[in-house]
């Protein structure tokens, strides 16, 4: 059965391994490899035509670290599905756990930290359709 445009299932789409320098689609967007944590987008303008928003979900194994970094187009929103980490929003710091959102707007630092013992699942969105959009700028 072929599914309509925008309908997208997690398991069908690339994995992005953000540390890796051949992720041609992330680094394009800005991406850097020193970065860790893996992502999948679901919800974008390249995949189902959305023109307002983009959503994905991400997962970072114990010890990654989601370096610390701005997005001076968009404002930015996590909430964590599964797990447990030091989150960075600006000046504050604050344990996320499942359960909980945070929303980054444009042009605030943020960084994650997974220092549990335990994988950090997350849902993360923009409100732009597409990373390139977004922007990526590397504050460490």
């Amino acid at each position: 059965m072929t599914l309509p445009r925008y309908v997208v299932r997690a398991s069908e789409q690339p994995v992005v391994d953000q540390s890796d320098p051949d992720a041609e689609d992330w680094i394009a967007a800005g991406g850097d490899p020193r970065d860790q944590g893996r992502m999948i987008d679901l919800i974008s303008r390249e995949l189902t035509g959305a023109e307002n928003f983009m959503l994905g979900i991400a997962w970072f194994a114990p010890g990654d670290v989601h370096l610390l970094h701005h997005h001076p187009h968009a404002d930015e929103w996590y909430y964590v599905i599964e797990g447990s980490a030091m989150f960075t929003v600006g000046t504050e710091q604050v344990r996320g756990t499942t359960g909980t959102a945070l929303f980054i707007p444009a042009g605030t630092g943020h960084r994650i930290h997974n220092d549990s013992t335990e994988t950090l699942h997350i849902a993360w969105g923009f409100n732009r359709p597409d990373l390139k959009e977004v922007g990526i700028v590397w504050d460490e």
